[in-house]
């Protein structure tokens, strides 16, 4: 077997990058669409839609958070 070259291995390794966050992102879909889910519920509850997207944003950062840490945890 041969030893890879720089560009062989750069390209596998971008391969590889490109796998992993492609799989971030399949995580990450449930919890984007809670925050919006979080969104329209509150502006159908009459918060402004200014309001609704902090808390769905402030919602969305702590689910991701949590994602993080507990992948990091594993």
């Amino acid at each position: 077997m041969t030893a890879e070259t720089p560009d062989e291995t750069f390209s596998r390794l971008g391969h590889e990058l490109a796998q992993a966050l492609h799989q971030v992102a399949l995580l990450m879909e449930p919890i984007w669409d809670a925050a919006d889910g979080v969104k329209s519920t509150l502006e159908r509850r009459g918060w402004s839609p200014t309001v609704s997207e902090e808390l769905s944003a402030e919602y969305l950062k702590l689910c991701m958070r949590r994602l993080f840490e507990d992948l990091s945890a594993a």
